[in-house]
């Protein structure tokens, strides 16, 4: 079969998918319409779809009539993001975008459906399209893990897509190893005693406490962690005070900790709070410190990630394929199902220098070049037509 040619004959019913599903974008798990869309069009596939699943996932089973499952992930949330450019298919939903992609990820996914579908007596393997609510926030991949669907549909591995706006429109890029960080955050709030702006040694500044933490956190990263294992500490709230001559009472902080090395994920807390406990006590402030664990690193299969490349390669070219890359400080959910069976997360190349094309994630002005979307439609059917040592 000619993948190529399948993908080309949906390009532009992916798009219209993608565009349909951009125009309702919703925040994590309140995706209703999102759902419902994705829903209803699986349904009208022919295939078994299952709403409701951690809320507002939504799963879809293509019995191919082998033992075997692979499942193909899509994320449906979308940003608290006020969309600055007015495309005709611009979000209708006030002060919310799909300023990530996800819109992309489910249209690819949705039409990898139908292309399967039309032709599942060439599978390898059967298929559980999952779409997964509240990716941005708090995760929906693990709720959707722990509902028991690995077992009940005999998933034996998993694969899932990005887009990316700094890999060229038409490539997948591939790696193997670490991928993504574990996207960790943090809250601090420190208590002083305020008073006059003028007479500061009557007080105690949180202020000034907080700008002292903030340079210590960025020590702990630079000076007392090894240069050899890639970490970030970001403090991206700091909140305090609304009179230029009075001092506050309290200071809020929050940021968020990026890292790969399990030792390095635990211990880096515990740095944290010694440095904000020396500094509270040196002017006798007191503080509440909250660290909270995250998605673990998305550690990408070695096996899938080579099928892949094998796949994609033979079926679209091999200059399609870009292989490895530097492992990215973001963080993805997608992690979990890594967790529980080999599972392998590319980037779908959606930048176009020449279109102008080229804001990163989570911009209000965020695009991307919507010919990306047949390459990740083929990309998925490559995968999914070819033999597979992880199929089972």
């Amino acid at each position: 079969m000619d993948i190529k040619q399948i993908a080309e004959q949906i390009a532009d019913e992916v798009i219209s998918l993608r565009r349909d599903l951009h125009k309702i974008a919703e925040l994590s798990f309140e995706e209703y319409k999102t759902a419902a869309y994705v829903a209803e069009y699986l349904e009208g596939l022919g295939l078994s779809c299952r709403r409701n699943v951690a809320k507002t996932g939504v799963i879809a089973y293509l019995d191919a009539g082998c033992g075997h499952t692979l499942l193909l992930r899509a994320d449906m949330d979308a940003l608290p993001v006020t969309e600055w450019h007015g495309v005709s298919y611009r979000s209708e939903t006030e002060g919310v975008m799909h300023a990530c992609g996800h819109d992309a990820h489910m249209a690819v996914l949705l039409a990898a459906a139908k292309c399967m579908t039309a032709h599942k007596d060439k599978l390898k393997t059967n298929i559980l399209f999952l779409f997964q609510p509240g990716e941005e926030t708090d995760g929906g991949a693990e709720p959707m893990i722990e509902t028991g669907i690995l077992e009940e549909f005999h998933v034996t591995c998993a694969a899932g897509l990005h887009v990316m706006n700094d890999v060229e429109v038409g490539k997948i890029q591939v790696k193997a190893g670490d991928l993504m960080a574990a996207p960790d955050d943090f809250e601090l709030t420190i208590y002083g005693k305020g008073g006059h702006g003028a007479y500061p040694h009557e007080c105690i500044d949180p202020i000034t406490l907080a700008a002292r933490i903030i340079s210590d956190f960025d020590m702990i990263a630079a000076r007392f962690t090894t240069p050899l294992s890639p970490k970030v500490i970001s403090t991206c709230v700091v909140k305090s005070g609304n009179m230029y001559n009075v001092i506050p009472d309290t200071a809020y902080l929050s940021g968020t900790v990026r890292t790969f090395d399990k030792t390095l994920r635990e211990t880096i807390p515990e740095m944290m709070n010694k440095a904000i406990k020396g500094v509270c006590d040196i002017a006798d402030a007191k503080f509440e410190f909250q660290f909270n664990f995250r998605y673990p690193p998305l550690i990408n299969h070695a096996g899938m990630a080579e099928a892949l490349e094998k796949a994609v390669s033979k079926e679209l070219g091999e200059d399609i394929v870009i292989k490895g890359s530097i492992p990215s400080m973001g963080g993805d959910d997608f992690a979990y199902f890594g967790e529980h069976v080999p599972a392998v997360y590319f980037f779908l190349g959606s930048g176009n220098k020449e279109s102008g094309i080229t804001m990163p994630l989570h911009s209000s002005d965020f695009r991307i070049d919507e010919s990306c979307l047949k390459t990740g439609v083929a990309a998925y059917l490559a995968l999914a037509f070819n033999d597979c040592t992880y199929f089972g």
